[in-house]
């Protein structure tokens, strides 16, 4: 005898094995946007890394990686912390201020859209980074995806408080920077 289909049972079974496998597989599926967005900030963190390295290999071939701070002007109480900083964008005639400690740039917005591409300077929107300050500390800055960024206000507001690299500046206690991812969720 020649079977030209199949039976209701059989159909049945293959629609509960596909169900099966769409509610096992399908929260994996939707959570791919969050994995991208985590995997760019893994990219960024990478990015920044390697610009600041790039930084401090300047200002070491200046002699300038142990001094606990420099800026490229200045006046008042800062102006013995004056010196040629040998980066592009933050020479002495420099339009915007620069400012390093031990070899690497301080947490501000500057210094650091000087050494990484692809970050917004002075809060623009024409990038797929920003900076923001949104904590009280002054050796800590975040950076964000511009759509991650408020900009009513200034300096721009958090949107959410994670998908964001925190980058903590080094200072009098430690010699070194710290770049901290804080995943997207």
């Amino acid at each position: 005898m020649k079977r030209n289909g199949f039976t209701l049972i059989e159909l049945v079974v293959v629609i509960v094995v596909l169900g099966i496998l769409a509610v096992t597989g399908a929260p994996r599926f939707l959570n791919l946007q969050s994995d991208a967005r985590n995997s760019a900030l893994k990219g960024l963190k990478g990015a920044v890394k390697a610009g600041l390295e790039v930084g401090y290999g300047k200002m070491t071939m200046a002699g300038l990686e142990s001094v606990p701070y420099i800026i490229n002007k200045g006046q008042g109480e800062h102006a013995d912390a004056v010196r040629v900083i040998p980066i592009k964008g933050c020479e002495g005639n420099a339009k915007h201020l620069c400012i390093f400690r031990y070899g690497y740039p301080e947490a501000n917005f500057y210094t650091i859209t000087t050494l990484v591409d692809g970050i917004n300077k002075n809060y623009q929107q024409d990038k797929d980074w920003g900076i923001t300050k949104v904590t009280a500390e002054d050796n800590v800055i975040i950076i964000t995806d511009t759509s991650n960024l408020d900009y009513t206000s200034e300096p721009p507001k958090l949107v959410n408080n994670n998908c964001y690299l925190r980058y903590t500046d080094a200072t009098l206690n430690s010699h070194t920077y710290r770049v901290d991812i804080i995943p997207c969720q």
